[in-house]
């Protein structure tokens, strides 16, 4: 294996000059730059190429000392410049004056070699895929027009005022057309005499909901959490209400201030994370894998522990005073308001770069057995002693004794590992593309010469689903039996029991 550098006169006995070029593209595309980081060294097509013998790399790194860091600290391929960049002084005659190494993590990672189109095209196809399945600013208004009505409509059955709050996906920037919406129910300026539990007000909203023209099919269901859940008669919309969930209310607003620090990629990686482990067969928690939310919340991580320069900060983690602090429930729900969205296009690492990182990293080098996934702090956190009995820790960001991923057992853990591992190796095959053109019937050569650039959107939203069948694995996920704690109700059984309650 051999990793690559650029050749340009004059040269000094396996020595090559290199230049610079800073580059304005958009940080979702892939430019000509070898590079992903401000002025990096750029690569043309039209360059010749040497290759480097592997022992010589790994001599010459272990004697800088490039990296002291253990391996599962290390930054995956994507996230450094994969080239080596060296330099002449050509007018005292030295014959180094520059030199810039990744560590040997890094360049020696198989990811190094993957072709200029297939990264450009891989990074289309993410970008369709988003574009096809966002939350449009229309229906994300039509969602909060539905509230308002269903506001103001308890407010009347209850003869208090009633605020219903939009919370989750359709409000935290990685939404898309499909998803349930979630609200949470608060009476202003403090709750009727009748509401002394959650279980009686979800009660009363249901059978409320029952004279709401736009509300069918609902029903009470009973679990750890009351909700009421239903479906609008006017728009492909499920819905579900809970009572004063407070914190999940900051949760949606912290990942949508995330979304605003780096709004070209991460709302991409998200909504693609969150499909491909739905279809993957290990993104639904109630299966016993891993809720949306914990996946979201294993990216942003991920995009913390970027180096040398991290995609997004830590955002409660950044300078404040402690009377800034704000208290939810008991817990810190502060975190830092001000967005610098500059700071993160100094990584310009496409989205197919960053989830290829994101997939190593969580399949090979991260230490589930000793520390937990977290968002709060750029520091190591190690398990707490109760936590030692689960495979894998996520830590909610502000409820942070929440374990998001406690229903997780070892044979999951470890299923949800291979999937990792095996959609790494489908998205490094540099046979993925030629593949996937030929399947549809193109001449690959011919296709290549005609579309010099990249795939149109069309074509990269299929490559897209090409890329998602490809990356589920032929061996079925472990089945979980879970004992089943809640009770639904139709609204029909339950208007006696609500009736009472809301008396």
């Amino acid at each position: 294996m051999t990793v690559l550098q650029k050749l340009s006169p004059p040269k000094v006995k396996g020595v090559v000059k290199t230049t610079t070029r800073s580059s304005s593209s958009s940080p979702c595309k892939m430019s000509g730059s070898s590079g992903y980081y401000e002025d990096d060294i750029s690569l043309e097509e039209d360059d010749a190429i040497v290759s480097m013998p592997e022992s010589t790399l790994i001599e010459c790194f272990g004697n800088l000392a490039v990296t002291k860091r253990p391996a599962h600290l290390r930054p995956p391929a994507a996230f450094c410049l994969p080239f080596v960049s060296m330099s002449n002084d050509v007018m005292s005659g030295h014959a180094l004056k520059h030199i810039t190494l990744t560590s040997v993590f890094d360049a020696l990672h198989p990811y190094v070699g993957m072709p200029y189109l297939n990264r450009v095209d891989l990074s289309t196809a993410m970008n369709a895929h988003w574009m096809r399945n966002c939350l449009e600013v229309e229906q994300s208004d039509l969602f909060h027009r539905f509230a308002l009505e269903m506001q103001v409509h308890l407010t009347a059955c209850f003869g208090c005022r009633v605020v219903l709050d939009i919370y989750g996906s359709t409000r935290n920037g990685f939404g898309t057309r499909f998803c349930d919406v979630d609200m949470s129910l608060s009476f202003v300026p403090s709750p009727p005499p009748w509401a002394t539990s959650s279980d009686r007000v979800m009660r009363a909203v249901a059978k409320a909901l029952v004279d709401f023209p736009k509300v069918v099919d609902e029903r009470y269901v009973n679990a750890k959490v009351p909700i009421v859940r239903f479906r609008s008669s006017d728009m492909d919309m499920e819905a579900d209400i809970s009572y004063k969930n407070d914190l999940a209310l900051h949760n949606t607003q912290l990942l949508q201030q995330y979304c605003k620090w780096d709004p070209e990629r991460l709302p991409t990686l998200g909504v693609w994370v969150k499909a491909w482990a739905k279809r993957s067969g290990i993104g639904e928690a109630s299966k016993g894998s891993l809720s949306s939310y914990a996946w979201i919340v294993m990216l942003i991580h991920y995009l913390q522990q970027v180096e040398p320069i991290p995609v997004l900060p830590c955002l409660q983690e950044m300078n404040h005073q402690k009377s800034e602090n704000v208290y939810v429930q008991g817990y810190n729900v502060y975190y830092w308001k001000f967005v610098d969205a500059t700071r993160s296009r100094r990584c310009r690492a496409s989205v197919v770069d960053l989830f290829v990182g994101f997939l190593d990293y969580y399949a090979t080098y991260f230490d589930y057995s000793s520390n937990v996934i977290q968002m709060v702090s750029k520091r190591l956190e190690y398990k707490p002693d109760r936590w030692y009995k689960y495979p894998m820790c996520i830590a909610d960001p502000f409820e942070t004794d929440h374990n998001l991923a406690q229903g997780v057992d070892q044979p999951m853990f470890e299923y949800i590992r291979s999937c990792m591992e095996h959609s790494k190796k489908v998205f490094t095959d540099r046979r993925l593309r030629a593949e996937f053109l030929s399947g549809y019937g193109f001449d690959v050569d011919e296709y290549d010469s005609r579309h010099r650039n990249e795939m149109t959107m069309e074509t990269a939203a299929q490559f897209g689903e090409f890329l998602f069948h490809k990356c589920i694995m032929v061996k079925q996920a472990p089945t979980r039996q879970f004992r089943d704690r809640s009770m639904s109700q139709s609204t029909s059984t339950s208007n006696t029991s609500s009736a009472s309650s809301s008396g």
